[in-house]
């Protein structure tokens, strides 16, 4: 169940703290992370001593021009960012983008990185 503000309403947000920011980080994982990997990409799973759940999100230029890739992120950290909650806790992972997140519409994307997801074994429900 996602976090509850003051209000009462659920706190959706994507904060800097549950994503993957520092290059160390992106090497760490990249070196010691499980791979899993479906039509949505591929995802480097490593187990952390964080409570929550951080995870970084890569396009790189072989699936595409500049506003292909950023479409592709945008979709995957629309996913996290609504999903969040539905996640085991523990982990660090890195979401590398595959060319086709960048013509799938959010509906597509969002079953395909929950089964990656699934398939990895973070996703509780």
């Amino acid at each position: 169940m996602p976090n509850l503000d003051e209000k009462g309403k659920a706190d959706f947000s994507l904060p800097r703290s549950s994503r993957i920011r520092q290059n160390r980080d992106y090497r760490r994982i990249y070196r010691q992370g499980k791979r899993f990997s479906n039509r949505a990409g591929l995802l480097y799973l490593v187990k952390s001593r964080r409570s929550d759940v951080r995870i970084g999100f890569v396009a790189t230029k072989k699936i595409g021009h500049a506003f292909a890739r950023n479409r592709a992120k945008r979709l995957m950290k629309e996913v996290y960012r609504l999903h969040r909650h539905e996640l085991a806790s523990h982990y660090e992972a890195i979401l590398l983008a595959s060319p086709f997140l960048t013509g799938a519409s959010y509906g597509e994307a969002e079953k395909a990185i929950l089964a990656l997801w699934r398939k990895a074994g973070i996703l509780e429900h």
